[in-house]
């Protein structure tokens, strides 16, 4: 008598297909996260402590922030969408075999081979870990802004920085002012929004003095 094992065909038990990594989800809803923020601090900022100082008859501290919001705004989300660089993969009929050397202001430079990108590199590119691919003039990946910095949009990133500085010093003499002007009035809404800024000028500060002191 044939056992029933061996008479019943095997059959293999099927199982879900593993579930490939997205390893850009994170860093994208970080970096959207980032605008969002900024968004939404910036609306706190002109509907509570800027607002009532405009109504006032103090106009310039809208005047002077707003166009710098709009400036931070605008280089943010160019940088996010912006090209650093990127060098398309060459083909398979190269090899790391070949030499390539190039001439740059009277010095030879020999081209390095990507192995991933399967092509050899011009002086000065990387190829970033982060977004697998191999930028011209590749300066650093920025994780706030989920993208490389490189030659095509170094611009943005310098014009990201300034823009922040400024308007960051800004939107902090605008608040550490509005606090001064409504010392006599009781806590509402407007100082409530207006005291986080200065906290983090008071913290600032504080560690400077620490670091100074070691």
């Amino acid at each position: 008598m044939i056992p029933l094992r061996d008479a019943l065909p095997l059959v293999k038990e099927r199982r879900p297909p593993p579930l490939l990594p997205l390893p850009w989800v994170l860093p994208s809803l970080f970096a959207a996260c980032n605008v969002v923020l900024l968004v939404f601090l910036s609306g706190l900022f002109f509907a509570f402590p800027c607002r009532w100082l405009a109504q006032n008859g103090e106009w310039a501290f809208p005047v002077v922030t707003g166009p710098l919001f709009v400036l931070t705004f605008f280089s943010l989300v160019s940088l996010n969408f912006s090209d650093p660089g990127i060098l398309h993969q060459g083909s398979a009929e190269q090899g790391p075999l070949t030499m390539h050397v190039v001439w740059v202001n009277h010095r030879a430079f020999r081209l390095q081979w990507c192995p991933k990108c399967c092509f050899h590199c011009p002086p000065g590119t990387y190829h970033c870990p982060w977004c697998n691919v191999c930028v011209e003039d590749f300066d650093h990946h920025c994780k706030w802004v989920n993208n490389c910095i490189g030659h095509r949009n170094f611009r943005f990133f310098m014009l990201l920085v300034l823009s922040l500085c400024l308007y960051s010093g800004a939107l902090l003499v605008t608040c550490l002012i509005f606090l001064v002007r409504t010392t006599h009035l009781p806590f509402s809404t407007d100082k409530a929004v207006a005291y986080p800024p200065t906290w983090g000028s008071r913290g600032r500060r504080r560690g400077l003095g620490l670091w100074g002191r070691g």
